[in-house]
């Protein structure tokens, strides 16, 4: 509906009907919604309707973001250059973290893709490493929504607690594949986390501490200065 009023200066009732394909009742309460969120006006005069500069407000916010996921896909296809093992950039939806981009194409080492982007916040590496980031009011208030009860809420915080002391979360996924794991790293801001996949019996701990940790943790601030660049005002 939006998309049919964009394209015409000025809309009639009718014309709507013709080019959406929409019922004219059905077309009359998306204008009137329209309308009533500052996105469509009516010229009384001549009883036609067009869009509002509301409108191109959304156009400059779609090419921002395409611009500033441009940005950080940059970052890390060059993290994939560097470390060779693929990574995702997830960022918090509601109690889940959702993969965002990632660089499974331009790696060397290719892994097996998984149909899954959307992780429970509580018990995926992303989550626990983003958890980790918050200032402790906002960590405690999360928790809180992320659990049913006490002992739920207390387990979820010492995890988080020993994953802020490490400065990086670590999970095994086994139901996936037998040597498959994570590690990951919080984006300051906290913006979301950067999970690394690796096989666990190829990579040991020793080169994580002194090459993909610090790789990650670098990537990631590159990330939060990108997400803070395209917020400026």
């Amino acid at each position: 509906m939006l998309a049919a009023l964009n394209d015409l200066e000025a809309a009639t009732i009718t014309r709507l009907v013709s080019d959406t394909g929409l019922a004219k009742s059905t077309v009359i309460r998306l204008l009137q919604t329209l309308m009533a969120e500052g996105y469509a006006r009516r010229d009384p005069n001549t009883a036609t309707y067009s869009v509002t500069p509301k409108v191109a407000a959304l156009a400059r916010a779609l090419v921002g973001r395409d611009q500033m996921d441009s940005e950080i896909q940059d970052v890390l296809d060059g993290l994939a250059d560097q470390i060779k093992w693929p990574t995702e950039f997830l960022v918090p939806d509601g109690t889940s973290m959702v993969v965002r981009l990632n660089n499974r194409i331009r790696a060397p080492i290719q892994l097996q893709r998984f149909e899954r982007r959307r992780f429970p916040m509580a018990v995926s590496g992303a989550g626990l490493a983003f958890l980790s980031a918050l200032p402790i009011p906002e960590r405690e208030s999360k928790i809180k929504e992320l659990t049913d009860n006490s002992e739920a809420r207390d387990a979820l915080a010492a995890k988080v607690a020993e994953t802020s002391k490490r400065g990086f979360a670590s999970r095994k996924l086994h139901e996936l594949a037998g040597n498959l794991s994570i590690i990951s790293v919080a984006v300051p801001g906290p913006v979301g986390a950067l999970s690394l996949v690796h096989f666990d019996d190829i990579v040991p701990d020793e080169i994580h501490s002194t090459r993909h940790l610090p790789a990650l943790r670098q990537t990631a601030d590159r990330i939060a200065a990108i997400y803070k660049a395209n917020r400026a005002p």
